[in-house]
């Protein structure tokens, strides 16, 4: 079994709710084998104060958390996109 991490980028519209959620989620489950990321297709300005609400509610870290385009990603490959 390899043990190099896998890559995996959720991507969702605004990447202001389900997908930073999945990214938040992934790290806290399982970052020794995973590098979670996410972006959005028209990402929003900010998170959405529900899933900073949610995520804090469930003692996961919104560190380093926000809105993010799918270009910020343009020059990296992924083992995993999740749409």
């Amino acid at each position: 079994m390899s043990t190099q991490q896998k890559t995996v980028l959720f991507v969702c519209s605004g990447n202001a709710a389900r997908s930073q959620m999945a990214e938040a989620i992934l790290r806290s489950q399982d970052s020794v084998r995973f590098q979670a990321f996410s972006a959005g297709t028209q990402p929003r300005d900010a998170l959405d104060p529900r899933t900073v609400q949610v995520l804090e509610k469930m003692n996961l870290s919104t560190e380093g958390l926000y809105p993010k385009s799918l270009a910020h990603f343009a020059d990296q490959t992924f083992d995993f996109i999740i749409t």
